[in-house]
C-alpha cells in the first residue's frame, strides 16, 4: 500500500511539472545604465547534454521591428561560450562545452538616441528609470517548445541584485519584490508583461481585500496629477469587476510613463496608448500643457476592459479577431463610462459618433476585409484602427437587437457574461463560430450572412432606425450616419 501510495504522489508530481522548464535570471544593476544596459545572466538546466542551444528573443514585439539590436553579447563575460543571432527566426544560438547546465549573461541596452513615442515598445534605459516588455528583457531556451503546447508553462527565479534601495524594481508580477519566483505561461504572462524600475512613484489601493497598485513617473502637466489620476483609477476598478461580477485578480497593477515631454504651448496635441499585459495594464503618453483628462479615462476604461476581452476570455485568432477585442472592448468603454455616469449622453453620443463612426467612414481603408487587417495591422495607422471602429459600430447594432428582441429584460451585456464564464469554466478560446453560436440563441435568428458581409468582407453598416431600440434614430450628415437620442433611451439602454 506504501508503494501504491508513493507512486500515487510521483506519479501526480510529474503531471504537475511536465511541460515546465524552470530557468534562472539574475539581472544587475549598474550606475552607467544608459550606456551599458542591464545586465542578465541566465542559467537552466537541459533536458540532454549538447554542445549548442537555441534560445529564444523576439526581434518583432507588438509593431517593433530589429529588437535584436538591443541585445548585446559580450564575449569576454562568457569565455567559454560563442554566440550566434539568427534574427529572422527570433534566435539565439549559443555554443558551449557539451553539457546540460547552461549559463551566459548578456546585456539590454536602449537602441534608440532619444525617447519617441514613435517607438514606445523598444526598450527604455535611462539613468534614472528603465521601461522593458517581458518579452524584450528574458531570452528562453527554445526546449520549451517541445512539448507542442500552444502557451507552455515555465518556472522563472528573478533576482535583481546591486540596485540603490531607492531605485524601484516594480513589474506586472510583483511590487519592490528583489526576488521573484514565477510559475506562469509564456505567452500570455511571461511574454505579456512589462518591468519597469527606477524614479517611479508607487500608489496603491485595496478593493475587496485585493491590492491594486499605480506606477507612475515623470513630471505631468495639466489635469495629469498623481491624485487626479489615481481617484479616476479608483473609480474605474469597482465599476469595471462589478459590470462582469468578477474580482478574481490576486495581483493588479497599472504602469503610466511619458514618452515626451514639451512644456511650451507650441504643440496642442496628444499621442497617448495603452496596452492590456499580464495583470494589468501600461499606458506610454506624450506630455505637454494640453493632457486632455477625458482622453485618460477612456483609456483607463479601454485597457482595463482588456482584463477580460482578450485576457480571460482569449482570442485564438488575435488579429483575425481584433473586431472583437479591440471593437467590443471600445464600444464598453463607452457605455460603461455612460452607465457609471462618468459621462452624459450627449457626450456618449458626441464621442460615438465622431470618434468611431464618423472617424471609420472617413477612413479610405475602411472596407477592406478581415484578412487585410491581419497581415497589415502593425503596418498601417488606417488598417490598425479599422477593427476598432468596425467592431464597435457591430457591438452598438447587436446591442439594440438584443434589447429589441428580449423586450428590454436582455443586453449584449448578458452575452458578453456568458461568454466569460464558458471561456473560463470550459477553457475555451473566443472564435467567430462560438461567438454566431452564441448570438444567434440571443436573437432566434443565423447571423452568418449578416457577419460575413460586414465584419469579414468589410461592406458598410446599414444603419437604420428599424435596427435600433425606441429613442435612439439615425440622421446623415453628408452621407455619413450619426445616431441621435434622448435621455429617456437612457435607462433602457444601459439596463443595470
Amino acid at each position: 500500500m506504501k508503494n501504491v501510495l508513493l507512486l500515487l504522489i510521483f506519479t501526480f508530481t510529474s503531471a504537475l511539472t511536465f511541460g515546465q522548464t524552470k530557468i534562472h535570471y539574475k539581472v544587475f544593476y549598474t550606475d552607467q545604465i544608459e550606456h551599458e544596459g542591464l545586465k542578465i545572466e541566465i542559467s537552466f538546466t537541459s533536458k540532454k547534454a549538447t554542445d549548442s542551444t537555441y534560445f529564444q528573443y523576439s526581434n518583432e514585439v507588438w509593431g517593433e521591428t530589429n529588437l535584436t539590436n538591443c541585445l548585446k553579447l559580450i564575449q569576454e563575460e562568457n569565455p567559454k561560450y560563442a554566440f550566434k543571432i539568427v534574427a529572422d527566426s527570433n534566435r539565439i544560438v549559443v555554443y558551449h562545452p557539451k553539457e546540460k547546465n547552461i549559463r551566459f549573461s548578456y546585456h539590454i541596452i536602449q537602441d534608440l538616441k532619444e525617447e519617441s513615442p514613435k517607438s514606445k515598445n523598444r526598450p527604455l534605459l535611462q539613468k534614472n528609470y528603465f521601461h522593458i516588455l517581458g518579452q524584450s528583457l528574458f531570452v528562453i531556451p527554445e526546449e520549451i517548445f517541445e512539448s507542442n503546447i500552444d502557451d507552455p508553462e515555465i518556472i522563472a527565479d528573478i533576482e535583481w541584485l546591486n540596485f540603490p534601495k531607492n531605485f524601484i524594481i516594480h513589474n506586472t508580477f510583483g511590487s519592490q519584490q528583489v526576488k521573484q519566483t514565477l510559475k506562469v505561461k509564456l505567452w500570455s504572462a511571461f511574454y505579456n508583461s512589462l518591468f519597469v524600475g527606477g524614479d517611479y512613484r508607487i500608489k496603491s489601493f485595496n478593493y475587496l481585500k485585493k491590492t491594486v497598485y499605480f506606477a507612475i513617473r515623470g513630471t505631468w502637466l495639466g489635469a495629469y496629477t498623481d491624485d487626479n489620476l489615481f481617484t479616476a483609477l479608483k473609480k474605474t476598478i469597482p465599476s469595471q469587476r462589478a459590470f462582469w461580477n468578477d474580482n478574481n485578480f490576486d495581483y493588479y497593477t497599472v504602469i503610466m510613463t511619458p514618452t515626451m515631454t514639451q512644456t511650451d504651448s507650441i504643440y496642442k496635441g496628444q499621442s497617448i496608448t495603452g496596452s492590456g499585459v499580464k495583470n494589468g495594464f501600461l499606458i506610454q503618453s506624450s506630455n505637454n500643457p494640453f493632457n486632455h483628462f477625458p482622453t485618460m479615462n477612456y483609456i483607463f476604461n479601454h485597457e482595463m476592459m482588456h482584463d477580460w476581452i482578450g485576457g480571460k476570455i482569449p482570442m485564438r485568432n488575435e488579429e483575425l479577431n481584433y473586431w472583437f477585442s479591440e471593437g467590443f472592448t471600445d464600444y464598453y468603454a463607452y457605455k460603461n463610462r455612460l452607465r457609471n455616469q462618468d459621462i452624459t449622453l450627449k457626450e456618449w453620443l458626441d464621442g460615438f459618433n465622431k470618434d468611431v463612426i464618423k472617424a471609420h467612414w472617413e477612413n479610405p481603408e475602411r472596407n477592406k476585409p478581415n484578412y487585410v487587417i491581419k497581415e497589415d495591422f502593425w503596418k498601417n495607422r488606417n488598417i490598425e484602427k479599422i477593427p476598432y471602429r468596425r467592431g464597435a459600430i457591430f457591438a452598438f447594432w447587436l446591442d439594440n437587437q438584443i434589447l429589441k428582441k428580449s423586450n428590454y429584460t436582455k443586453s449584449l451585456d448578458d452575452l458578453m457574461r456568458d461568454l466569460l464564464k464558458i471561456c473560463t469554466t470550459e477553457n475555451r478560446k473566443f472564435t467567430d463560430e462560438l461567438f454566431l453560436e452564441m448570438a444567434q440563441k440571443y436573437l432566434g435568428k443565423d447571423l452568418s450572412y449578416f457577419f460575413q458581409k460586414h465584419i469579414i468582407s468589410g461592406l458598410d453598416f446599414e444603419l437604420r432606425d428599424v435596427d435600433l431600440i425606441d429613442g435612439f434614430r439615425v440622421e446623415f450628415v453628408e452621407n455619413i450616419p450619426r445616431i441621435v437620442g434622448d435621455d429617456e433611451v437612457v435607462r433602457k439602454y444601459i439596463l443595470k
